[in-house]
């Protein structure tokens, strides 16, 4: 979901892969040309541990995909959330958060 103002939303999905697991972003509304920091945080949106719990590639062009060094089960273990910020320069300010879990 977006978050102050930014107009950003989408979606996304974690695929197992035993010990790790591939997470794709995908957002709609991304600005043109910057690369959006995006990280797994402990706690849920909005209120996310601001220490990353484990780095993903940058959001470019609405898409990230990273594969993450720690299983699914392990994601799923405890309130973890996806959350996207605005710029590398802008780490405070973040333009997306969602939840991790299982449907």
């Amino acid at each position: 979901m977006a978050e102050n103002g930014s107009g950003e939303s989408g979606y996304a999905m974690l695929y197992p892969h035993g010990a790790r697991t591939n997470v794709v972003v995908h957002l709609r509304g991304t600005p043109n040309g910057i690369a959006q920091p995006d990280h797994i945080h402990a706690g849920t949106c909005p209120n996310v541990n601001p220490k990353p719990a484990y780095m993903l590639k940058p959001v470019k062009h609405g898409t990230s995909v990273t594969m993450v060094h720690a299983s699914l089960k392990q994601l799923l273990a405890t309130p973890m959330a996806i959350n996207v910020h605005e710029s590398p320069s802008d780490l405070r300010k973040y333009v997306a958060c969602g939840d991790i879990r299982a449907h």
